[in-house]
């Protein structure tokens, strides 16, 4: 089963791992195109996968596009007997830029800019910001309220279940992006009491811009620091969020 989900950047391969893997490589079993829905703004992410569908260099064109100006999210199913205890891979690549005329029109009437309260139960979710990035700002039925971003991370246990909204971060930046693991809890571990952790990246100071508890809930926040190593040769980093 894999144990880290890896993303390409300008320069270097940044791996969000779950359990801080070796820096030796390992080939891939298949490689496939993940649907793309479009949303944040949709207008420009329908355009974009219509491209994307022409022939010739226009997916090409179109896929830097998407990586330069969002537009996009892409949900990736896993197959549990290939991948458990993960479930589920989400990359999201939006922009809210405020010239946007089409913006307030979507938001008020078809899709407000995030995630609306909604249960979880039995499982967690993993949810990193990328370096540089806008992320999200959550609140629960526990009481906790937070926001975080720019290499931020959010490890969310629902356990017995809870009710929580994520809702995008527009005054931190036009651009978000992140990508969010579903990790599936085992059998005795499924009502366990809910809880959130906050991982700040590891230069950024405590209660700095890339994260802030800002009310506590019935659990307290636990919060920790994103591990960040790098290959000898400089090629690879790795960024961990917990060691076996």
């Amino acid at each position: 089963a894999p144990r880290h989900t890896a993303v390409r950047s300008t320069r270097q391969m940044i791996a969000l791992a779950v359990f801080l893997p070796c820096f030796t490589p390992r080939a891939a079993t298949s490689i496939s195109r993940p649907t793309r829905l479009p949303v944040w703004p949709a207008w420009q992410g329908v355009a974009l996968g219509v491209a994307s569908q022409l022939p010739g260099p226009f997916r090409s064109w179109a896929d830097r596009l998407e990586d330069a100006f969002g537009g996009r999210v892409a949900p990736i199913q896993f197959d549990p007997r290939e991948a458990d205890p993960f479930i589920l891979l989400v990359h999201h690549r939006h922009a809210f830029r405020p010239l946007d005329f089409l913006r307030p029109l979507f938001s008020a009437a078809i899709m407000p800019e995030g995630f609306p309260a909604h249960p979880h139960r039995g499982f967690e979710t993993v949810t990193y910001v990328l370096p540089g990035r806008a992320g999200l700002v959550h609140r629960d039925s526990e009481g906790c309220r937070m926001r975080y971003g720019d290499g931020a991370v959010q490890w969310m246990t629902a356990g017995r279940g809870m009710l929580h909204e994520e809702m995008w971060d527009t005054d931190a930046s036009v651009d978000a992006e992140l990508y969010q693991l579903w990790v599936n809890l085992p059998p005795r571990s499924k009502l366990v009491p809910p809880r959130v952790q906050l991982l700040l990246p590891s230069t950024a100071p405590a209660g700095g811009a890339a994260a802030q508890v800002q009310r506590e809930g019935s659990t307290p926040v636990r919060t920790g620091r994103v591990i960040d190593e790098v290959s000898a040769d400089g090629a690879v980093r790795v960024r961990g969020i917990a060691r076996p």
